[in-house]
């Protein structure tokens, strides 16, 4: 078993993680300190007339609003952050509050200790401001260490979770990848063992095209994108592969590629299900005469591609019976689409009286 050694700025963070609850405390002593040596030094001076209990009390009061109000900003504001209108309206009021005990504060302050704020050249103004900037310094210096211990390792924490959610899609994206191997090997299978019936001498040329198709399935596809022209060299190898067991008289199968597939590429074996899907629906010879067309036009940045074929018409006693479900092929391009191309693709699906019809466009 390998286990991973973290670097020396995860093994920083993480012992400050560790010892998480302590810092906080640190953090608090300090402003205590630093308060307590203030209030400390003014109920020695001079001017002070109030019993030094007075100026202990006042003191622990604005420590104690302090350390309410940081935390009720970390607990109960900061998680409303996606939820955007909650969250301003939340912030609104948490500083309308703040403001509100600013007030109250200075109130007591001028009414019982007037000596603290008491200088010659101060003014009201003057004292507001003062007043206003000590909380708002500890407030914003509380963000600061809190952004350092707190806020950053919940971060750390949402970034690992979009990694997990990152590789559980690349999981999905290869396990769907890996679902065309098996479906695309059973259908033509099929069509190997519907030859043999008829002892066609066409069996051993299929099977020969089928080694080729499969080496380049297991062996070329590894990657997560591929040459478009690659892709489509398969493709035709697959439309070569299926002419050989339908007639040319029963089913007719046209191929338009327009534009220039070099340097482009594209996630593998992405279109080759809807080509199953044509040929398996759209070939019922024993219905009648049948036609694929296949039409795909390649742009700069982008491709589309349209994809027809016949739905030959049934007997009376099977007119009704839906044979366009798509099955397992069909939802498997739908989730891989979702997954590789978000935003960058459409896929339409027309499901029509007498043809189906493919409509996707990809942006590379």
């Amino acid at each position: 078993m390998i286990k991973e050694v973290p670097g020396r700025s995860e093994q920083f963070y993480n012992h400050f993680r560790n010892y998480r609850s302590l810092l906080h405390v640190l953090f608090w002593g300090i402003i205590a300190w630093s308060l307590y040596y203030l209030y400390a030094a003014k109920a020695t001076s001079s001017t002070n007339t109030h019993p030094i209990a007075y100026l202990q009390f006042y003191y622990a009061l604005r420590l104690f609003i302090a350390f309410g109000l940081s935390y009720s900003f970390l607990f109960f504001i900061v998680p409303l952050g996606k939820q955007k209108k909650i969250f301003w309206i939340s912030l609104l009021a948490f500083f309308s509050c703040w403001y509100a005990v600013f007030i109250v504060l200075l109130k007591i302050e001028l009414h019982n200790f007037p000596e603290l704020s008491r200088r010659p050249e101060n003014t009201w103004l003057h004292i507001i401001l003062g007043q206003f900037y000590y909380f708002f310094f500890l407030f914003g210096f509380f963000i600061a260490f809190c952004y350092f211990v707190d806020i950053n390792d919940r971060q750390k924490e949402l970034q690992n979770l979009e990694k997990f959610k990152t590789e559980k899609i690349r999981l999905e994206s290869t396990f769907l990848k890996s679902q065309v191997n098996p479906h695309f090997l059973f259908n033509t299978l099929n069509n190997i063992y519907a030859l043999s019936l008829k002892k066609s001498e066409q069996t051993a040329v299929i099977i020969e095209r089928l080694e080729s198709l499969l080496h380049y399935m297991l062996y070329e596809c590894q990657e997560d994108q591929v040459p478009l022209e690659n892709e489509f060299l398969f493709t035709n190898s697959y439309i070569d592969l299926e002419k050989l067991r339908h007639r040319s008289d029963r089913c007719v199968v046209t191929v338009n590629i327009q534009g220039d597939p070099a340097q482009k590429r594209i996630a593998p074996l992405l279109l080759i299900n809807f080509l199953e899907n044509a040929f398996k629906h759209g070939t019922k010879t024993s219905f009648g005469k049948s036609w694929i067309d296949l039409d795909i036009k390649v742009e700069a940045k982008s491709m589309k591609f349209i994809l027809r074929n016949s739905k030959p018409a049934q007997p009376a006693f099977l007119q009704g019976i839906s044979e366009y479900k798509g099955g397992i092929g069909l939802k498997n391009v739908k989730r891989r689409l979702e997954i590789l191309y978000p935003k960058k693709h459409e896929l339409i699906v027309t499901d029509g009286k007498n043809d189906f019809e493919i409509q996707l466009s990809l942006i590379f």
